[in-house]
Order: C-alpha cells, then structure tokens, then sequence
C-alpha cells in the first residue's frame, strides 16, 4: 500500500491530477503538519535546481505557484487563494524559499475561511534607510570613551594589568597578563542601528545587538564574573567551573553558566525579558519574585514584567538567533512588534496613521537589505501601507 512520503512524491511528480488527489491533499493539509511535504520539496528543490537552467530563485517559485495551481478549486479566478489551505503549504516550503533566495514572507490571518487577493508591487515607498552596522562606544574605567567603528587596530588603552585590543576583524578583545586585585569597570553601548562583538579577560564571547549594552570589569577577580547586560546580546561563556559567570539583566534578572551559549533579550518596550539557551544549562533567577528556573537546551525563560517567571519548553530558536545570523525571522509576528525591531536595526522611529492593523505576518529575509525591501514586501502580502519621511515610517 502506497504510505504518505510515497503518495506526496507522486503527486509533486505528476502532471495530472484528478478531482481525488486535489481533495486528499486539502485534507492532508488543513489536518496535518507539513514534515513530509516538507522534505520531499526539499529533495525536489535540491535535485532539480542543480539540473535546471532556472536561477534558484526562478525554482524556488515554480514549486510553490505548481502547488497552488494544483489545490485551487478551478472555479477560483487565478490570483485568489483560500488562505487557510495555502498558508500550510507556504509554511512547508519556507525552506525552499530560504534555499533559492534568503527572503520570503507570507500573510497569518487570523481568520479561519478569508479569502487574499495576491496585489503587485505598487512602488509606493519613497526614499530608503540603510541597515545598521557594527558601531559601538567603549567608556572605559576614567569615563573617557572611544568610537569602536572608527578607532584604530591594535592596543586602545591599558586598564590595570589588562590591554584593551582591536583587532584586524574590528572586535573588541581584553588581554589580561599576571593577577590583580583592582576591579576597573568599562562599558560598550551600541546605538540604534548598531551592533558589536567583544572577547572578555577570560575568553567569553559577547555580541550586542542593537540599542544595547554590557557593563564589565576588565579583568575578573574573586569568586564570580559577573556583568551587565541592556538590550540584546549572545553569550558564548568559557568554562571555569571554580567561578561561575553571572549576568544581571537589566536589575530585574539574573542569569548564571558554567560554560555555555545563550541569548538574552531583556529590551524595555517588549512584552517580557527572554532568556534562550542554545547549549550547556543556565539558572535564571527573577529578582523580584526570588523564582528560580533551570534551562535545557532549546528552552526559553520569560520574566514578565510583573516579575512573574515562565518556561516556554520549545523555543522557536530560529527566530531567537535571527539577528545574530544577519536575519528577520518572524513566526506568527504583529505588526508593531517588527516595527519594534525595524526601529532598532535602521535607527528609525514609526508612527501609526488610522486602525492599527492586528493579523500577524511569517518572514524571513536578510538584516543586510534596506529598508525599503522589508516594507515592500509587507506590502505586497497586507492591507498596510508605508511612507518613509527621513529617518520615520509611517505605517497607514
């Protein structure tokens, strides 16, 4: 008997589909999850660009326009989709748009039976914002500070016994030689628009993002290390079993490794400050509550704003780690929450013209393209349209 990978296979195959195979797949994919379909795309999209004359791009949307040609109801005019039905199909082949061109976005809508008419791209935006950069200020222990984007390589100043190093990839790095006792804090801020990445004395790596900052002593003494973070940043802690690593976020939070990689989000204007843990452990711990919860990999904590603390078991880690791979990844994202971080990333600010448009968007696309791209896209996908007025968008 025919099983479910081997039916999928023949019906991407075939030509000729009858009025039972139509139906069996709308069944498939309104009850379903879309592994399978998934992965024979994937081997298809694989298989064939490599044959094809067809750029990868080209590809890429053959396979998904032969699959919607394919479900639609023949009554159906040409350019609308039931969107119920076309959303799980575009959800499995998110994949094959990331593989032939880095950027795609599809339309969530609430509604369970609404119809979307796909428009074009009417050029509407004006104007354009570049993206960020990596930019940074380091204030060192004196208050001096230094402009990280456009200092020099080589040594920047000498706190205590440790050297202050930009190196030729641009980071940041501290080079501690011999003990001390002397605890000299420095502090590198990003701006809006930047992001930045630092080595600490004892190997940790750190990466800002946008309108953030970490606070840190140049070398660490005594029994912990221990810094600050505001904003966003990914850890990556070198292991010292003997002095554990601690992070305060944002005097709410406190986070504390052995050895490990994890994300902290802890920015004022959203709902709640998330810690994400990528490999190894961590203890979260909210400030407030006294609450402590202890993470695996691929689990998140959020500490709400009331200081109430959570565990979301399984963290949607592709959308956690987006920025730092130079991505937007949104799964199921409001509109004023990829504003938020539009606002950061091109050093923006938004405003609202009427209603505020409240069904949600799935997207992937580079942090390296200008605004204008993102916006057009969203456009072509919703109702909502954008004007860019120098450094504001105002979202109609």
């Amino acid at each position: 008997m025919e099983d479910l990978k081997q039916k999928l296979q023949r019906l991407l195959q075939s030509s000729d589909w009858s009025a039972e195979d139509r139906t069996w797949l709308l069944e498939y994919l309104e009850k379903n999850e879309t592994s399978a379909l998934q992965q024979i795309m994937q081997q298809q999209f694989i298989s064939n660009v490599n044959e094809a004359e067809e750029t990868k791009e080209e590809w890429a949307n053959k396979l998904l326009e032969y699959i919607h040609q394919k479900i639609k109801p023949v009554e159906e005019p040409a350019k609308i989709i039931r969107f119920a039905i076309w959303k799980r199909v575009a959800a499995a082949a998110v994949i094959i748009m990331m593989l032939g061109t880095g950027a795609y976005f599809l339309f969530a809508n609430k509604g369970k039976r609404d119809e979307i008419v796909k428009t074009e791209n009417n050029n509407s935006i004006k104007n354009d914002v570049a993206p960020g950069g990596d930019k940074a200020i380091l204030q060192l222990a004196d208050g001096s500070t230094i402009i990280l984007d456009s200092a020099q390589n080589g040594t920047l100043s000498q706190q205590g016994n440790t050297k202050v190093l930009k190196l030729e990839n641009g980071q940041l790095a501290y080079n501690t030689s011999g003990t001390t006792t002397e605890v000299l804090y420095n502090t590198v801020s990003t701006p809006r628009g930047g992001q930045y990445q630092l080595t600490l004395a004892d190997g940790s790596k750190v990466r800002l993002n946008a309108a953030s900052s970490i606070r840190f002593p140049a070398s660490f003494t005594g029994s912990e290390r221990k810094v600050e973070l505001v904003g966003e940043g990914y850890f990556e802690i070198a292991k010292n079993a003997v002095m554990p690593f601690k992070v305060d976020v944002a005097g709410k939070g406190e986070v504390e490794v052995l050895g490990t990689h994890f994300n902290i989000n802890s920015y004022s204007n959203e709902p709640a400050i998330n810690t994400t843990l990528i490999e190894g452990s961590v203890k979260v711990t909210g400030l407030i509550s006294g609450k402590t919860v202890l993470l695996l990999p691929g689990q998140q904590a959020k500490l709400s704003s009331n200081g109430e603390l959570s565990i979301n078991r399984n963290a949607d880690l592709a959308s956690v780690m987006a920025w730092k791979n130079e991505k937007f990844v949104f799964q199921n994202a409001d509109l004023k929450s990829i504003m938020r971080q539009l606002e950061r990333w091109y050093d923006i600010s938004v405003s609202y013209e009427g209603e505020i448009y409240t069904d949600e968007y799935v997207g992937i696309i580079s942090r390296n393209v200008n605004i204008s791209q993102i916006l057009r896209m969203m456009e072509k996908i919703s109702p909502v349209r954008f004007e860019i007025k120098g450094k504001n968008i105002v979202v109609k």
